[in-house]
C-alpha cells in the first residue's frame, strides 16, 4: 500500500502540467544547478524492452556542448543546468539562464521591408457578428465567450460537477464542427484527469471514466476530436496504467490518430504538453517510425537544432549568452532553499543577501542580487505591503499606541483597516462556498454563483491587500482631477482588475506560451532528426491573394473575466472596505478647551449628477487626504514599478516586460477587443516583430534617479515650500471672503461660483501634491540604485510610453528632473557644445541659432553656477526656466563638466534632448511634397530655426491689436499679453485633430496661469469667454499659415467617410439571402435554433444594415491600428453597494462616425510619428547609442548626438522615401473590397434626379419594400437596393453569356450612379480642415479641395473603362422631379440642404498629386531635430 500510495505522487508530479509550475522553475536559475537535476527525473518509470531499437548514433555528437531543448526541462530555465563535466564547457555553451544578460542588437532591424499591401491582414470575429446567448442559471450563462471563461473557472478551482454543466451547455450551443466545443471537451478532460490522480478511485476506475467520456459525450455526439484530445488520452494512459496495458493503449490511440493523417500525428508527436519521461515513451512506442530519443544523460549535451533556435533562447533569457557563460563550480554558503527564504524578507532590494558566493565577476554578482530583488518586488507585491503596514502598526503598539488615531503614519492605519477587512471578507468566501456547494432554488439568484468561482481563485488576504491598495492608490495617483471623489465604478472595475491579474499571475500563466511554443518547436526540428524515413516534400503552393483573414475564436479569452464578474467582485469588496475602514478624529471644543474624539468612517458613499447622470462617488474623509499630502507614501505602491534589472523581451501580447507580473504590449482603448485581436494575430504572424524589438531597445535602457536634484527637491518639499512647480504644503489661495447678510441675489450668484473656482483649485491642488509626494518616494526608494529600468509598451497608434505611471522620464518636468542615464560618456568638444545648448533650450531660448544658444549659456555662467551651488539660498536663476528642474539639472552637470580638470574628458550621464518643430506638419509636408511647409517646419535647410509657434502668435497679437484699437473691451484686456506659450499648444495639437472645444480648454489652462485670481475688469466676461476669442483668432491665423497640409487631409477624410458608411461583403450576402425570403440567422458554427423569435429575427436584420466598419490601416513597421471609437452599450450591473454603469465594448458596436473621422487624419498622423521613433531606436540599439523618447522628443548623450542627429534624418528620409499614401490607398482597396457604402448625392445634381425618378417608378410598381432604409421617404436607400445591386453582380459574374446580358441590361442606383461618372455629385459628411473656420474664404478653400480630390477620381472614372460593360446598354427614361428641376442641376450644389443616399460599391478617390519638394534635402538641415 505504501508502495502504491509513493507511485502514486511519484506519477502525480510527473503527470502535471509543466507550465502549472512554470512561476517555480523561472526562480534563481543561476544557482545551485545540479541541486535541481532530480526534476528531470522525477517521475521516470521503467520503459517496455520490446520496444527498444537501435539509437540515431549521428544525433551525438562529442564536439556539441549545448544541451538538448525537447523536453520538458529544455525551455525552463529552472532545470537548464550545465549537467556534462566541466571540461566539456570550455570556452563554450555552459552557463545558466541569465535573465539579466545584454540582448545582443539584431541586425537590420531598423530597415522597413516591403511588404504586400494587397494582403491586409483580416480578422473575423465570430462574436462581433450575431451570437446565440444561453439563459443564466445559477451564474452560468451568458454569451460563448463569458461560458468559456467560467469553465475556465471552474476548472480552477476544482469545481468539476459545475464545469460538467457548462461543457453541456456549450455542446448544445456550437455545431459539431466548432473547434471551441472540441476545446471545450479537452479542457474538461485534462480536468478529469487530473482529479483522477487525486480520488481515491482504482486507476483503472478513473481510466474507464475518462474513456467512457470521451466515447459517450464526444465520439457519438459526432464531435471530431482535435490532437489536444489524444494528446491527452495519451498521458492519461501512461499516467494511469502500468505496462503492457499501457503500451496498447497507446498505440491503440496512436493508431486511431493516423486516420486523421500524417500531420494530426505530426502535432501529436511534437507536443510540449509531454513531460521528459512521457515524450521519450510515445517516441519508442513508434519503433516503425522512430530511433529512440536519446537518454537524458546524454540528451543534455545534444546540441540545439538550429543557430536560430539558440540564438532565440539567447535572446529572451531562457539560456545564457555563450559570450558570457561563467564556469560551474561547487556552491558554498547561500543555496537555494536559503536564498529563497531571504527572498521573502525583501522590501525593495532590504533583505535579500548579495550572492558573495556566486562565482563571476562583480558585474555578475550585482545583475544576479537585482534580478532576486526584481523577480521578489513582482511576485510578492501584496505580500510585501501588508508587512510594511503590519510593521509601522507593530512599531506604534510598543510605543503603547493603539488604535486608528488620525495621528498614526498612513501605513499604520491601512493595516488597521486590512485587520478589519480581512474578517468581512472572509464571512463573504465561507457564503460563496455555501451557495455554490448546495445549489437550490432558495439561492439560485444569488449573484454569488456568477463570481464565486473567479473570487474563490483569489484568497482573502490578497484581496484585502488589493482593495485597500487600490483606494488608496486611487486618491494618490489622480493629478488632474478637480476632486478628491473617486468613482465608483471606475473603482469597482480596478479593483475587479486587480484580482483578475492576481489570479492570472498566481495560476502561473506568465511565460508559458513562450515556453510552450519554444518546446513544440525544438522537439518538432528532432523528430525530424530521429525519423528513420524521411517524408517527402510537398510542392509550394503558390501564394493566395487577398487579404489574409485570421478568425478569433470565442475561447481565446478564457484566462479574463467578464466585465460583470469584476465588477461585482470589485463592488463586493469596497462595500466591505468602507464598512471597515474608520477614523478616529481628535479635535479641540472652541468653547471648553476639551479634546473630544469620534470615530468616523475613512470614507463616505454618496452619488450627485453628472452631465445629466447619477453617479456614485467615494470621498476620502478630509484627515486622510492630508496625510497623503504630507505623510511619507513609501510602500502604497505595490505593482509597476521601475525595474531593477532589464524587462523582459516581448514576445507576445501579453508576455514581456515585467518577468512576473502580467503586462501588455498594446494599450486597448476602454475595453477594445478589436485591436488586441488585430495585434495578437500580427504578432502571431511576425509583422509586428520590429514594434516588439522597439519596445525592447527602448526599455533596456538604464536610468538612475539624480541624486542632487533628489536632494534640493525633498528639502524644498520639507519646508513645505512651492517651487519650480513643486506645491508648497499650504495652498495657496485664499477662501472667498463670506458674504454679508444683506447680499443681492447677482453678488450670492458670484460668489457661488467664486467658491465653485475655489473647491475645485483646492481639490486639484490636494490631488498634484499627493502625486509629487509618490514620485519623490519612488525616487528616494530607488536613489542608491545603480540601474533602473523602465518597460515600454504602445497604444493602438504605436506611440510608446513607459509602463511605470507614477515615475518615468515621459512625466512632467520634475519626474524628468529627477532622472538620468545610468551609463556615462565622456562628453569631448561637440558633446560640451551640445550640453550649453540643451541649457538654453531648458531655459527657453530654443529659436535661437545654435551658435546663439551655446552663447547664451556662457553669457549666463555666474548665474548657472549660483544655481549648481546654491539653489534654494541663490538667486534661483533656474526657477525662471521654462523647464527649471531639468535646467537646474543641466546647469550641475555643466558645473561638475566645466570645474573638472578636462572639460572634454567630463563623464556625463544627462540626456539632452532633440525636439522636432510640429511634427504632424513635417509628416504633412513630407507626405505632400509641399515646399512651404516644409520650409515652415524646418524640413528645409536654413540659417535660423523657423519656429510655426512664434508665427502664430505675432498673426494673432495683430489681430487681438486691431480689435483692441476698434473698442473691443476683450481684445483691449488682452492687448500685448499674447505670448507664445499662449497658442503653442492649440498650434501643436490642431494638426490632431483638436476641435474647438478642446482648444478653448488648452487656452483656458494658459490664462488661469496668467490671470491666477481669475479675474477679468468690468465689462469683459470670465476667462472661458475670453479664451474663445483667442482660440477663433488662432483658428483664423492657422488658416493662413497651413495650406499644404489640407489636400492630404480632406482626402484621408474622405476616405473615413466612405469607410465608416459602409457595409461588408459578409453584410451583402446576408442581405441578399433575407430578401429571398431567408430568415437571419447565427454564424453557421453555432447550431440554428429550432424557433427564433420574432424580436431576435427583427435584431437580426438590423445589425445587417448597421454601419460597423471601423478604420483599420497598417504602419510601415506592419503594426495593424484599429481606430476603437463605437457607441457604446451600457450594461447595467446591480450589486448591493449600488447600481453600476460600465461601457461594454465589441466589436459588432456600431461605429461612432464622427470620432472614427475627426482621429482618423491625427492618427495616422500619430502612427507615422511611432514609426520614426521605433526606426531611430532601433537604428540607436544597432549603432550602440542609449536612446530615450517622449513622443516627438528624443534624448541620447550629449556626446552622441551628431549620430542621433544623422540617425533621425536617415529614419525620415527612408520611411518618406517609400509611397506611404500610395501603400494605405492600395490596403484600403483591398481590405474594403467587396463593400458598399451609403454614399450622399445632391439632390439636385442630374445624378440625384435620375435615381429620385427610378425610385418612384420602382416603389410604385413594387410597393414600398418593408426592408430598413437608411434615410427618409424618396432620398433614402433601403436594403432592397443593396440586394438588387447584390443581385446584378452575380449576373455579371455569371459565366452564363445570357445571365451577364441580363445583369448589363439591369438598372439600379448604383448602376446609375456609376453611369454618370460625377463624384462631384457627392456631398460627404465633412469636419473642419486644418485651421478652417466658419469664414467665407476658409469654406470656399475648402470647396476648391472638394472640386480637385473628387474631379481628380472623376477623371479617372471616365478614363476607366472596366465599368462600361457593367452598365445598362440602353438609357433609361426617368421621369425628372419637378420641384427639383426648376434648380440648377449640374456642377457642385453646395447650396442645396437635400442629399439623396444611394448604395456605391466602396472605391477611393486617387490620391493627391505629391508636390516637388524632395524629402532628402532635410539631411542638409541641422534644425530638424534641434
Amino acid at each position: 500500500m505504501l508502495a502504491r500510495a509513493a507511485r502514486r505522487r511519484l506519477r502525480r508530479d510527473a503527470f502535471a502540467s509543466p507550465d502549472l509550475k512554470l512561476s517555480a522553475q523561472l526562480t534563481l536559475p543561476w544557482l545551485c544547478p545540479a541541486q535541481m537535476r532530480w526534476a528531470t527525473s522525477v517521475g521516470t518509470t521503467t520503459t517496455n524492452d520490446t520496444v527498444r531499437t537501435q539509437r540515431l548514433p549521428s544525433i551525438i555528437s562529442p564536439r556539441n556542448d549545448s544541451r538538448a531543448l525537447y523536453t520538458v526541462a529544455d525551455i525552463q530555465p529552472a532545470q537548464l543546468a550545465p549537467y556534462p563535466p566541466p571540461q566539456a564547457f570550455q570556452g563554450s555553451l555552459h552557463g545558466f539562464s541569465q535573465p539579466w544578460a545584454h540582448s545582443v542588437p539584431r541586425q537590420n532591424l531598423a530597415k522597413i521591408s516591403p511588404w504586400d499591401t494587397s494582403r491586409p491582414l483580416v480578422v473575423r470575429d465570430s462574436l462581433s457578428t450575431a451570437f446565440p446567448m444561453a439563459k443564466y442559471s445559477y451564474g452560468i450563462g451568458g454569451d460563448p465567450g463569458e461560458l468559456h471563461q467560467n469553465l475556465h473557472a471552474c476548472i480552477r478551482v476544482g469545481r468539476l460537477d459545475r464545469a460538467m454543466a457548462i461543457v453541456q451547455r456549450l455542446t448544445d450551443l456550437y455545431d459539431p464542427s466548432a473547434p471551441e466545443v472540441v476545446n471545450a471537451h479537452n479542457v474538461f478532460l485534462e480536468a478529469k484527469i487530473n482529479a483522477a490522480m487525486e480520488s481515491g478511485n482504482t486507476f483503472a476506475e478513473s481510466l474507464a471514466d475518462i474513456e467512457e467520456w470521451y466515447n459517450t459525450r464526444m465520439i457519438k455526439k459526432a464531435l471530431e476530436p482535435n490532437a489536444q484530445t489524444f494528446v491527452h488520452l495519451i498521458r492519461a494512459c501512461m499516467a494511469l496504467q502500468e505496462e503492457p496495458l499501457q503500451g496498447e493503449s497507446v498505440r491503440r490511440y496512436l493508431d486511431s490518430a493516423r486516420e486523421f493523417g500524417a500531420d494530426f500525428i505530426e502535432e501529436i508527436n511534437s507536443s510540449p504538453d509531454f513531460s521528459r519521461e512521457e515524450w521519450e515513451r510515445l517516441i519508442t512506442y513508434q519503433p516503425e517510425e522512430f530511433y529512440d530519443p536519446p537518454p537524458a544523460e546524454e540528451a543534455d549535451q545534444v546540441s540545439m537544432s538550429t543557430p536560430a533556435g539558440l540564438a532565440s533562447l539567447v535572446e529572451h533569457g531562457f539560456i545564457a549568452d555563450p559570450t558570457l557563460a561563467l564556469k560551474s563550480v561547487e556552491q558554498k554558503g547561500y543555496g537555494l532553499e536559503s536564498v529563497q527564504k531571504s527572498l521573502s524578507q525583501f522590501n525593495l532590494g532590504q533583505g535579500v543577501p548579495y550572492p558573495h558566493e556566486l562565482p563571476g565577476t562583480k558585474e555578475d554578482k550585482d545583475k544576479a542580487w537585482a534580478y532576486m530583488r526584481q523577480m521578489q518586488l513582482e511576485a510578492d507585491a501584496t505580500k510585501a505591503a501588508m508587512n510594511r503596514w503590519k510593521t509601522e502598526d507593530d512599531k506604534l503598539k510598543d510605543m503603547g499606541i493603539f488604535g486608528v488615531l488620525q495621528t498614526k503614519p498612513i501605513q499604520a492605519l491601512l493595516w488597521n483597516w486590512y485587520t478589519s477587512l480581512l474578517p468581512l471578507l472572509e464571512k463573504e468566501y465561507e457564503k460563496v462556498q455555501q451557495v455554490m456547494g448546495a445549489p437550490g432554488k432558495e439561492n439560485e439568484g444569488d449573484p454569488r454563483h456568477g463570481y464565486g468561482p473567479y473570487l474563490e481563485q483569489c484568497s482573502a488576504e490578497k484581496l484585502a491587500v488589493l482593495t485597500i491598495s487600490r483606494v488608496i492608490g486611487s486618491c494618490t495617483q489622480s493629478r488632474s482631477s478637480t476632486s478628491t471623489a473617486l468613482k465608483i465604478a471606475l473603482l469597482a472595475s480596478s479593483i475587479g482588475r486587480d484580482v483578475e491579474s492576481e489570479v492570472n499571475l498566481s495560476n502561473g500563466n506568465i511565460d508559458g506560451k513562450f515556453v510552450k511554443r519554444l518546446r513544440n518547436r525544438t522537439r518538432a526540428d528532432l523528430l525530424k532528426k530521429l525519423r528513420k524515413v524521411v517524408k517527402a516534400k510537398h510542392d509550394l503552393a503558390s501564394p493566395a491573394s487577398g487579404p489574409v483573414a485570421f478568425s478569433q475564436p470565442d475561447d481565446v479569452r478564457q484566462a479574463d473575466f467578464p466585465a460583470h464578474v469584476k465588477v461585482k467582485i470589485g463592488a463586493m469588496a469596497l462595500e466591505r472596505f468602507l464598512q471597515s475602514a474608520t477614523l478616529t478624529v481628535t479635535a479641540q471644543d472652541p468653547k471648553t478647551g476639551e479634546q473630544l474624539s469620534s470615530t468616523q468612517p475613512a470614507f463616505h458613499h454618496y452619488t450627485s449628477y453628472l452631465n445629466g447622470k447619477q453617479i456614485g462617488w467615494v470621498a476620502p474623509h478630509h484627515e486622510i487626504q492630508t496625510k497623503l499630502c504630507q505623510e511619507s507614501v513609501e510602500g502604497l505602491a505595490t505593482v509597476k514599478l521601475p525595474m531593477l534589472i532589464e524587462p523582459k523581451p516581448w514576445t507576445a501580447f501579453d508576455q514581456g516586460g515585467y518577468y512576473a507580473t502580467r503586462e501588455f504590449c498594446v494599450r486597448t482603448k476602454g475595453g477594445d477587443t478589436s485591436q488586441r485581436a488585430y495585434a495578437e494575430s500580427a504578432i502571431a504572424t511576425g509583422d509586428m516583430s520590429k514594434v516588439l524589438a522597439g519596445l525592447d531597445v527602448l526599455g533596456k535602457v538604464p536610468w538612475m534617479i539624480n541624486d542632487d536634484i533628489y536632494r534640493v527637491a525633498a528639502e524644498a518639499w520639507n519646508n513645505g515650500e512651492g517651487v519650480a512647480g513643486l506645491l508648497p504644503e499650504k495652498f495657496p489661495l485664499p477662501r472667498p471672503a463670506e458674504l454679508p447678510a444683506t447680499a443681492s441675489p447677482d453678488e450670492r450668484l458670484q460668489f457661488s461660483k467664486q467658491m465653485k473656482v475655489y473647491e475645485n483649485a483646492r481639490g486639484g491642488f490636494h490631488s498634484q501634491r499627493c502625486f509629487q509626494n509618490f514620485q519623490l518616494e519612488i525616487a528616494k526608494a530607488f536613489v542608491k540604485e545603480r540601474n533602473i529600468y523602465f518597460p515600454h509598451s504602445i497604444d493602438f497608434r504605436g506611440r510608446a510610453y513607459p509602463v511605470p505611471p507614477l515615475l518615468n522620464h515621459i512625466g512632467a518636468d520634475l519626474a524628468r528632473g529627477l532622472l538620468k542615464f545610468a551609463n556615462a560618456k565622456e562628453l569631448g568638444t561637440v558633446g560640451l557644445q551640445w550640453l550649453k545648448v540643451h541649457l538654453a533650450n531648458l531655459y527657453g531660448y530654443d529659436k535661437a541659432s545654435l551658435q546663439d544658444r551655446e552663447q547664451f549659456a556662457m553669457d549666463n555662467l555666474t548665474e548657472i553656477y549660483d544655481s549648481a551651488t546654491n539653489p534654494l539660498g541663490g538667486r534661483r536663476w533656474w526657477t525662471q526656466a521654462e523647464d527649471p528642474w531639468q535646467c537646474l539639472a543641466c546647469c550641475i552637470e555643466l558645473r561638475n563638466a566645466l570645474e573638472s580638470p578636462e572639460p572634454t574628458r567630463y563623464a556625463s550621464r544627462l540626456p539632452v534632448h532633440q525636439d522636432g518643430t510640429c511634427n504632424g506638419l513635417q509628416h504633412y509636408a513630407a507626405l505632400g511634397g509641399d515646399q512651404a511647409g516644409a520650409s515652415q517646419v524646418n524640413l528645409e535647410p536654413s540659417d535660423r530655426p523657423q519656429d510655426i509657434y512664434t508665427g502664430v502668435a505675432d498673426l494673432v497679437r495683430e489681430m487681438v491689436s486691431k480689435d483692441a484699437a476698434g473698442g473691443h473691451a476683450t481684445a483691449i484686456f488682452l492687448d500685448g499679453k499674447i505670448s507664445r506659450k499662449v497658442v503653442k499648444r492649440t498650434v501643436m495639437t490642431n494638426v490632431y485633430g483638436v476641435t474647438f472645444m478642446g482648444a478653448k480648454l488648452q487656452v483656458l489652462d494658459e490664462l488661469k496661469d496668467m490671470f491666477p485670481k481669475h479675474e477679468t475688469p468690468e465689462g469683459v466676461p470670465d476667462l472661458s469667454r475670453v479664451a474663445m476669442y483667442v482660440v477663433t483668432k488662432i483658428f483664423k491665423a492657422l488658416s493662413q499659415i497651413f495650406n499644404g497640409a489640407q489636400e492630404i487631409q480632406y482626402w484621408l477624410g474622405e476616405c473615413g467617410d466612405r469607410i465608416t458608411t459602409s457595409i461588408t461583403k459578409e453584410q451583402i450576402k446576408e442581405v441578399q439571402t433575407f430578401s429571398e425570403g431567408q430568415v437571419p440567422s447565427f454564424d453557421p458554427k453555432y447550431k440554428a435554433p429550432k424557433k427564433m423569435p420574432k424580436s431576435k429575427v427583427a435584431s437580426l436584420y438590423k445589425s445587417l444594415s448597421a454601419f460597423k466598419t471601423g478604420i483599420i490601416w497598417t504602419t510601415p513597421l506592419k503594426m495593424p491600428v484599429v481606430q476603437p471609437y463605437r457607441k457604446d452599450k451600457s450594461q447595467h450591473i446591480k450589486t448591493n453597494l449600488q447600481s453600476i454603469s460600465i461601457s461594454k465594448r465589441s466589436s459588432s458596436d456600431l461605429v461612432d462616425k464622427r470620432k472614427q473621422l475627426q482621429a482618423f487624419p491625427p492618427n495616422f498622423i500619430h502612427s507615422l510619428d511611432a514609426t520614426h521613433m521605433l526606426l531611430s531606436a532601433l537604428k540607436c540599439d544597432e549603432m550602440g547609442v542609449d536612446f530615450a523618447a517622449v513622443h516627438d522628443s528624443f534624448w541620447t548623450h550629449a556626446s552622441d548626438i551628431p549620430n542621433l542627429n544623422v540617425i533621425l534624418r536617415d529614419a525620415f528620409v527612408r520611411m518618406h522615401s517609400e509611397d506611404i499614401i500610395g501603400r494605405l490607398a492600395a490596403e484600403f482597396k483591398a481590405r474594403y473590397a467587396g463593400s458598399l457604402y451609403c454614399a450622399n448625392v445632391i439632390a439636385g445634381s442630374q445624378v440625384g434626379q435620375d435615381i429620385i425618378a427610378w425610385r418612384r417608378q420602382y416603389r410604385g410598381k413594387n410597393g414600398t419594400s418593408a426592408m430598413v432604409t437608411v434615410g427618409r421617404g424618396r432620398y433614402g436607400a433601403s436594403m432592397e437596393e443593396v440586394a438588387l445591386e447584390a443581385k446584378r453582380q452575380d449576373l455579371l459574374n455569371s459565366e452564363n453569356e445570357a445571365d451577364r446580358e441580363e445583369g448589363r441590361n439591369m438598372v439600379t442606383p448604383t448602376s446609375i450612379w456609376l453611369a454618370a461618372k460625377d463624384p462631384l455629385s457627392l456631398s460627404s459628411y465633412r469636419l473642419a480642415l486644418l485651421g478652417q473656420t466658419k469664414e467665407k474664404n476658409s469654406t470656399a478653400a475648402a470647396a476648391a479641395l472638394k472640386e480637385k480630390v473628387l474631379g481628380a477620381e472623376a477623371e479617372a472614372m471616365r478614363s476607366n473603362d472596366d465599368t462600361a460593360a457593367a452598365l445598362p446598354t440602353t438609357p433609361v427614361q426617368m421621369e425628372v422631379d419637378e420641384e427639383l428641376s426648376k434648380k440648377p442641376s449640374t456642377g457642385v450644389l453646395e447650396s442645396l440642404k437635400a442629399r439623396v443616399q444611394v448604395w456605391l460599391p466602396l472605391t477611393f478617390p486617387p490620391i493627391p498629386k505629391k508636390g516637388d519638394w524632395d524629402v532628402k534635402r532635410l539631411r542638409e538641415s541641422k534644425y530638424f531635430f534641434s
